[in-house]
């Protein structure tokens, strides 16, 4: 039997199935807790959990989506790269924040680049770039370079990319390889970031294939791209940045075909968000505008996601000025998870339940992630608040009852050191015994601290801490309703990932409910309806999207396997690569065809296209096999831009586009 391995690292859980090749069935699945601090533990772990009784010999093909690009732009790490611009001017560095994406990167402005015809502005100074990058030593791990109409022109960038690989050996980025678009600050942005990515991807890349060898598997490694799409390991190595949304792609195509529904809006609600997309005429919609991330708007095509802050692990705390609970949007460890590695939790909440009185930050611990490093500039008061969770996670209540640790606490956290833990969605499902997998006694008790502070402070009275619980899965619901309203009005206006404002919030809510949970249907009758299925996957789904068709008129479906469909997703895609070229007019009915080779000039627009259309398919071609795919069908398309006027028919540019489709592995 051939046996395909599909693995997903999220924000909490690191997931992984076993699929038969031939008929896609899933054999088994696991999930653990991914390891921040070493992505590899809890990849090595699922792998372990799923190769249980199955010869490792059978598995033919590994796939692999990952957060770790995401993740990485998010909270600024990456390496240290330099920016090669060609032909630029300063200002234009003000340009799709790339002055702020290069701050604390050598940037170097050097002469060359070409103009819109693909015709060269001055000759590269490819000597005086050498001697720069070679001058920044060992301060940087990789180089971009961005040459003004490269894609029209690559000549320069792929000289000096051949000169700087000789001389120095670091990785060379080419902004004209990750995009078409003629925006060059753009294209400038999507290379340095590449730059940037390549040793981290390429650490876990080589730390996945280990892995696999440490456990006998002897098979392809192919990663998710942002679009859904497969791509080599080495293809991933080298254009990392491709794996942007990695994640959240891989469910999307989980979803689908777990689902097997043409038309679907589906909801993945994981430990930390709640990623919304469509999907119509069975595929996804994707960005026409590329992957944006922490405000970096990329060129990189990936499925377009509406993300929100709600998930299974969203902290559930009291507003003491509007005198309810608010879910989300900032994610801590749950109490039940906490106290499964620390067991001696519980007996810290069981004093706070025995005591007369309650404070919110009795269900709040810090919990210490990572020891510092030597090296790290800590205040005497972070380190002070260090050594107080050294040994065990402590409760906010007891930590602050003497200092005011606030401060110190928040920077340690922002530096990954510290996080915290509390109550959350998970563990109102463990104390309604919808969850059973770690600890309902903390979570049991956290709740009934949360529900006697509301009475305290003059909100809802729970009948007990089950009925406060049943509460916080309903609001949850709720929220989960409301994410799905907020992407479906944010696709009808052509955008995605934009928050509603205050007034449609608030018509939306009402529609689900009032304040008490209680639909308010005397004075106004409107009902929310989804004209197309919602499709509920993630750990958390079984819990929180059933319900939802309480609130609103729509189908909700989660289906078999919904809790590992990202994993689902990153061993069912298909690998999907495209070639475009342009032409453009010359004097009378000449044209110019600007391919990556060279630029070729024909009589008329009928032969160029031919010809761009030959070299498109081979290029398409090329591409996909180079990121491991067989069996390649290509589809091309032709686009002229031209105006007629008079009977004068004006040409301004075709587009040829390939796309080359074909199997995994």
């Amino acid at each position: 039997m051939s046996l395909r391995l599909g693995i997903d690292t999220g924000g909490t859980y690191t997931d992984a199935v076993l699929v038969d090749a031939a008929s896609k069935a899933v054999l088994k699945k696991s999930k653990s807790l991914t390891t921040r601090h070493n992505l590899i533990e809890g990849i090595a772990s699922s792998i372990g959990a799923t190769l249980l009784e199955e010869d490792p010999k059978d598995v033919s093909l590994v796939c692999l989506s990952t957060t770790l690009a995401t993740n990485s732009i998010v909270e600024g790490h990456g390496a240290k790269a330099a920016l090669v611009l060609l032909g630029y001017r300063e200002s234009q560095l003000a340009l799709a924040n790339l002055d702020q994406a290069s701050r604390d990167m050598p940037v170097i402005m050097a002469q060359g680049g070409h103009d819109a015809a693909g015709l060269e502005n001055c000759e590269l100074d490819v000597d005086s770039v050498v001697r720069q990058i070679v001058e920044l030593g060992g301060s940087i791990s990789a180089v971009a370079v961005s040459g003004m109409f490269s894609v029209r022109n690559p000549s320069h960038e792929v000289a000096l990319r051949k000169e700087l690989l000789e001389v120095t050996g670091l990785p060379v980025t080419c902004g004209h390889e990750l995009s078409a678009s003629l925006d060059a600050p753009r294209r400038a942005l999507t290379a340095l970031i590449n730059a940037r990515l390549i040793p981290l991807i390429k650490n876990l890349i080589i730390a996945t294939r280990q892995t696999m060898r440490d456990h006998g598997i002897d098979a392809s490694l192919m990663v998710v791209r942002g679009d859904g799409t497969l791509v080599s390991s080495d293809f991933a190595e080298h254009s990392p940045v491709e794996t942007i949304l990695s994640g959240p792609a891989a469910s999307v195509v989980g979803a689908q075909f777990l689902a097997d529904k043409p038309d679907m809006l589906v909801s993945d609600i994981g430990g930390t968000t709640t990623d919304v997309a469509l999907i119509k005429n069975g595929e996804p919609v994707l960005s026409s505008e590329g992957a944006s991330v922490n405000g970096w708007r990329t060129m990189v095509e990936a499925v377009k996601i509406d993300t929100h802050g709600l998930g299974g692990d969203s902290e559930i705390l009291y507003d003491r000025e509007q005198r309810k609970f608010t879910i989300g949007p900032n994610k801590v460890m749950p109490l039940c998870v906490l106290a499964a590695r620390h067991p001696q939790i519980v007996d810290d909440l069981k004093e706070f339940v025995d005591a007369p009185w309650t404070k919110t930050n009795m269900a709040r611990f810090i919990v210490l992630m990572n020891e510092p490093d030597d090296a790290a500039r800590l205040t005497s008061q972070q380190r002070s608040l260090i050594n107080e969770v050294k040994n065990h996670p402590q409760s906010m209540q007891s930590v602050f009852a003497e200092r005011h640790f606030s401060l110190a606490m928040r920077r340690l956290i922002e530096m990954g050191i510290l996080t915290l833990a509390g109550f959350t969605p998970t563990d109102a499902a463990h104390v309604c015994e919808w969850q059973k997998d770690w600890s309902a006694e903390a979570s049991l008790l956290g709740a009934t601290l949360l529900s006697r502070y509301s009475e305290f402070n003059l909100g809802q009275s729970y009948e007990n801490p089950k009925a406060f619980s049943r509460s916080m899965l309903q609001q949850t619901s709720r929220q989960s309703a409301l994410c799905l309203m907020t992407a479906m009005i944010n696709d009808a206006e052509g955008v995605f990932g934009r928050p509603l404002n205050s007034h449609n919030k608030k018509l939306l809510e009402r529609m689900f409910t009032d304040e008490s949970g209680v639909n308010d249907k005397q004075w106004m009758g409107l009902t929310a309806r989804l004209n197309v299925p919602v499709i509920g996957i993630g750990a958390p789904a079984q819990s929180f999207y059933p319900p939802i068709a309480d609130f609103m008129d729509v189908e909700v479906v989660v289906p078999e396997h919904a809790e590992v469909a990202n994993a689902v997703g990153a061993v069912v895609g298909v690998v999907r690569q495209t070639a475009q070229i342009t032409i453009s007019p010359l004097a009378g009915h000449s044209v110019i065809v600007h391919a990556p080779q060279e630029q070729r000039e024909f009589e008329n627009l009928e032969l160029a296209a031919r010809w761009a259309t030959q070299v498109a398919t081979e290029l398409a071609t090329q591409k996909a096999i180079g990121a491991g795919g067989s069996e390649i069908v290509v589809k091309t398309d032709r686009c002229d831009n031209s105006v007629e006027e008079g009977g004068q028919v004006t040409f301004f540019e075709s587009i040829i586009l390939a796309t080359a489709t074909g199997l995994a592995g």
